[in-house]
């Protein structure tokens, strides 16, 4: 299961992007070969050193990333006969040391920075993280977020406070979702029962390709969303984004600048 996840891992192209200087956007992540080794065409370039955490005999159901600026991509290990967790970090040598991971009494795995990063120099983090049960996950920082496979779990809460972009992949019953984030939220899969999502901040939120069974929507902030569901939507708007819905209307209210704006359903994909 490790060697599987870890291998995949570096064969996945994610998207560019900059905020400021630093690479915001999770990088195309080169074969493992040469990520951890400097090129010979490139005497000046500095070594990127890839370090494994085991964390097998720990136990964890939330997971924070705190500060940054790192990407981070999650691989949900589902193997039940299988018990492998671990953190792997790929990164400068010197920069390994300001990254603290921790297993806290809450049963969270907590991942931050110690020390401010300068992010001038475009510092690129990417951070592994396989797990065998997450029901919580908690964002603060400029770090980007991304899975390689499906979230499955009972019920997952997200509260994300970040500047960076998060795309999930989810299989539950039940999703909870505050987000105060800036960047863009993509959110992908299937909600069983119901889905309840918040949006405070300013980044757009795009669920169209997340099929729930019912859903709630609670719009104060500036960017748009787009939600669909099966049975029932409940839309409250006091912020000045536009909510895109597709399904079954129950209830709408309207009290800010922004407008609810009935879209045709489009055809369910899972944007594997």
């Amino acid at each position: 299961m490790m060697f599987f996840c870890i291998n995949f891992f570096f064969f996945l192209h994610l998207t560019y992007g900059q905020q400021n200087g630093y690479n915001f956007f999770m990088p195309d992540i080169p074969a493992s070969s040469s990520l951890v080794s400097t090129s010979a065409s490139s005497v000046a370039a500095i070594p990127i050193v890839q370090k494994t955490h085991s964390l097998t005999t720990s136990t964890f159901t939330k997971i924070n990333l705190l500060g940054g600026p790192f990407n981070v991509k999650l691989c949900h290990n589902t193997n039940p006969t299988d018990n492998y967790k671990s953190v792997d970090i790929v990164a400068e040598e010197s920069l390994h040391q300001l990254i603290s991971i921790n297993i806290e009494q809450n049963a969270a795995l907590t991942i931050r920075v110690t020390e401010n990063i300068n992010t001038s120099n475009k510092t690129n983090i990417t951070i592994f993280i396989i797990f065998k049960q997450l029901n919580e996950l908690y964002i603060d920082g400029m770090i980007n977020v991304q899975c390689d496979n499906r979230i499955e779990t009972n019920r997952l809460l997200v509260n994300h406070r970040g500047t960076g972009s998060m795309k999930l992949k989810l299989n539950v019953n039940a999703l909870e979702a505050d987000l105060y984030s800036i960047g863009h939220v993509k959110l992908c899969g299937q909600v069983y029962g119901e889905a309840i999502i918040k949006s405070l901040g300013v980044g757009d939120v795009d669920g169209r390709n997340l099929l729930t069974k019912t859903i709630q929507v609670i719009s104060s902030g500036i960017g748009n969303l787009y939600v669909m569901a099966i049975d029932e939507i409940n839309i409250t708007l006091s912020g000045i984004g536009t909510v895109y819905y597709a399904g079954p209307i129950k209830r709408q209210v309207k009290t800010g600048l922004g407008n609810i704006i009935a879209v045709p359903p489009v055809s369910f994909y899972d944007d594997e």
